[in-house]
């Protein structure tokens, strides 16, 4: 047998408890190993590997997928084993479910014996895990998609609950609430403008949304904009994970951000002269979910207001959204700014909706 063949015999292989037991070990395998050697380009790589996944027992496929994602951090096309790895992510976590259940009652010798394949996906869930989340990162698309999958949700907070084992669901979970191709209008009702925006990789922490925010904003109005202070490069690039070093992540760990505007509830009240004002202290939260704004209910898109500053909240970045993975690059963009007429269709109807007493 040559090299590729060798590696795929050694992967159709029932996992033995001693394998599962020894974990990482596996990578060390002499099949595995030279395949490696021999097969340096990513993309063939990932090509001869991803049709196995849904193939071959849990753990081995597990393995199988984080070589996978070390292939795609390598330069490899991540479209070639995405699917085949998010249908395996799945599968494991139905798995690793029915394992949890039973896994405390029973031996490690008579779970492998009486329930192989939930054994088995249990140790190789963490691997897979962890190549699925490198895929994500580097699709929009792909998380969109998963987001909308209810019962992939429903399945990932049950086994959170049921067990601790698992500490790489964490960044699948996250990757699922990530706020991807929203769109969120921000209207400033001091100076009657409008910018529509959209969010990408935006963690749901409303914190992370302000600091790309404002460097949007800042960027389109120029300097001073509602008397608003300029925004840290650093902590700019440390919200959008741009071109950040091993070193960044160490020594941008303990910086500060703050915000530049006021963000409020979108709620104003209109003049007798016509100008349109709104309550400062209506400050929406910057430790709050996006979903918890209730314009995300009533409008479409959502809105928040902004204004002048009257107050000062800090934050720091590497604890409010501390960078997921290398790959997944955050934005916040101003699509286009609302025409004049626009903005004050929109601050009517929010003044409206204000002395409406529903």
């Amino acid at each position: 047998m040559n090299g590729k063949e060798r590696f795929v015999a050694f992967l159709q292989q029932p996992s033995t408890l001693q394998e599962l037991r020894e974990g990482q070990e596996i990578f060390r395998a002499k099949e595995i190993q030279d395949y490696l050697y021999f097969v340096r380009d990513p993309d063939t790589a990932l090509r001869e590997m991803a049709p196995l996944l849904n193939t071959i027992d849990g753990f081995h496929a597990g393995a199988l997928a984080l070589l996978c994602g070390s292939r795609v951090e390598n330069g490899g096309d991540v479209s070639i084993p995405l699917d085949a790895t998010l249908t395996l992510m799945i599968r494991q976590l139905e798995q690793a479910f029915s394992y949890q259940k039973v896994c405390r009652e029973l031996s490690d010798e008579e779970l492998i014996q009486h329930f192989p394949e939930a054994t088995q996906a249990h140790y190789g869930l963490p691997y897979t895990l962890l190549a699925a989340m490198t895929m994500l990162s580097r699709d929009v698309q792909a998380r969109q998609q998963l987001q909308q999958r209810q019962d992939v949700r429903k399945l990932i907070n049950e086994l959170e609950e049921l067990s601790s084992d698992y500490e790489t669901l964490y960044y699948i979970k996250e990757a699922l609430a990530l706020l991807d191709n929203k769109e969120l209008l921000v209207l400033d009702p001091t100076n009657e403008r409008g910018f529509l925006t959209r969010l990408v990789g935006v963690q749901d922490r409303m914190y992370h949304c302000y600091a790309l925010l404002q460097h949007a904003i800042l960027e389109h109005t120029g300097p001073g904009y509602l008397n608003a202070d300029p925004t840290v490069p650093d902590a700019v690039r440390y919200a959008q994970n741009r071109d950040l070093t091993r070193d960044d992540y160490q020594s941008l760990k303990d910086i500060h951000d703050y915000q530049r505007f006021s963000f409020c509830y979108p709620a104003v009240s209109r003049s007798e002269d016509g100008h349109y004002s709104f309550e400062p202290l209506g400050f929406f939260p910057g430790s709050a979910s996006f979903y918890d704004n209730p314009a995300v209910a009533l409008y479409d898109p959502p809105v928040i207001l902004i204004g002048e500053k009257f107050m000062t909240f800090n934050w720091t970045p590497s604890n409010m959204y501390p960078v997921l993975h290398s790959a997944l690059n955050s934005s916040v963009e101003i699509i286009r700014e609302l025409s004049s007429e626009e903005v004050q269709n929109w601050l009517q109807k929010l003044s409206q909706r204000n002395k409406s007493p529903h």
